[in-house]
């Protein structure tokens, strides 16, 4: 398996471009799987940089329904409109942010009634090595610390529960478990014990991918980088909006175990093994 970040806010090689963003590419055997989308105007550039044909890619899973998450995918659609659209049924609900007078529209941009759609609110494999997440149960209440961001159901407008905010698991062997987020909305504990209930894995190897603590209390930091630390991982990314912070929280803990990612970077994993 390999995964290759296509979308994030940083970006050090020549040709490729970067935005407020994440996307990333996992190839499964034969399998091509698009994760995310960014906001539309890196992906397509990236992908050509990186000689990707998009008709070879037949799944996009969305982590949730921010448009720097899912804005790419108008673009896409332009160039494949035959591939499978996995994620939970709430990403259809208008979002905002919403700071004193100001109230943005950060939600989906585009009409999916068109897509090929497979929804659902439960996890289920992708491949035997891909487990979409379904809505993560939100047991640690002090990771949600998000107070502007909203979404309108049923034409009122409430606080955002992230119920829509999924990720994907990948057990590998010796019983680990390697977790890709979009956003970590529900909180990246939440997360990964979660990951690991559904997927038997009983030890943390990695997580990639965003996990939304670039504005986060220090109290919320520190308690992350400790718990990450007490899971003993083999590395964490520092990616999109985990902000430096946190990154450099995550490395007095991690030292160099902690990944700060950047456009095209990638992970293999050759191990195909869930024991």
């Amino acid at each position: 398996m390999k995964i290759t970040i296509l979308v994030d806010n940083y970006v050090t090689k020549r040709n490729f471009i970067a935005e407020h963003g994440f996307s990333a590419l996992i190839e499964d055997r034969e399998k091509r799987i698009l994760f995310d989308t960014g906001q539309g105007y890196a992906l397509m550039h990236n992908l050509k940089v990186k000689n990707i044909n998009p008709k070879t890619i037949k799944t996009v899973v969305l982590s949730h329904g921010h448009d720097d998450h899912t804005g790419g995918l108008e673009v896409f659609y332009k160039e494949n409109n035959e591939f499978e659209l996995i994620a939970h049924p709430d990403v259809v609900y208008p979002k905002f942010k919403i700071m004193g007078e100001v109230k943005q529209n950060i939600g989906l941009k585009i009409d999916l009634s068109k897509f090929n759609k497979h929804f659902s609110k439960v996890p289920f494999e992708i491949t035997p090595y891909l487990i979409f997440s379904g809505e993560v149960p939100k047991i640690n209440q002090w990771e949600l610390e998000e107070k502007s961001y909203y979404r309108e159901k049923n034409g009122k407008l409430e606080k955002d529960p992230f119920t829509d905010d999924v990720s994907l698991f990948i057990p590998l062997k010796d019983k680990k478990l390697l977790v890709l987020t979009g956003c970590a909305h529900s909180g990246i504990i939440n997360i990964i014990q979660y990951g690991m209930k559904v997927t038997g894995m009983n030890k943390l190897y990695g997580v990639i991918g965003g996990m939304h603590l670039k504005n986060a209390s220090k109290r919320r930091i520190e308690r992350t980088a400790e718990m990450l630390y007490e899971m003993d991982p083999s590395f964490v990314t520092v990616s999109h909006c985990t902000g430096i912070p946190a990154g450099i929280e995550f490395t007095k803990k991690l030292k160099d175990r902690v990944i700060f990612t950047d456009v095209s970077k990638e992970f293999k994993y050759d191990m195909y093994s869930k024991n």
